[in-house]
């Protein structure tokens, strides 16, 4: 079940980070929508290599957490782990922007999997 869980998480939050990239490079300088394949191949490798992992990693810290407690420390730790992985990436990509995809990519994932947590 959780392999499941963890797995539609990762579909969903890499279709949506693509699509969130997809509308704020729009909006900001005119990309076609086009370059959403782009986006989302550019989304899949970290949201797999970093996301996957930090959810597990989370799951393993709060399980014997419950409600709102076990919220708010899987969302501490997922907003942790997507602060150090945007300043690791930037300090590569030389882009302060990076940081703010990946805090916005472990927020989805977070919520992403508290959602299908309730539903699955």
């Amino acid at each position: 079940m959780i392999f499941l869980r963890k797995s539609l998480g990762f579909v969903l939050t890499t279709l949506l980070i693509g699509i969130f990239l997809t509308l704020f490079y729009s909006i900001t300088e005119g990309t076609s929508f086009l370059a959403i394949g782009v986006l989302f191949t550019g989304a899949f490798p970290f949201v797999l290599l970093i996301g996957v992992p930090v959810s597990c990693f989370s799951d393993y810290l709060t399980k014997k957490l419950n409600g709102i407690q076990r919220n708010l420390v899987a969302l501490f730790i997922h907003s942790t782990f997507g602060l150090i992985a945007g300043l690791v990436i930037s300090f590569f990509f030389e882009s302060l922007f990076l940081v703010g995809v990946t805090m916005i990519a472990a927020l989805l994932f977070w919520l992403v999997d508290e959602i299908l947590r309730k539903k699955i």
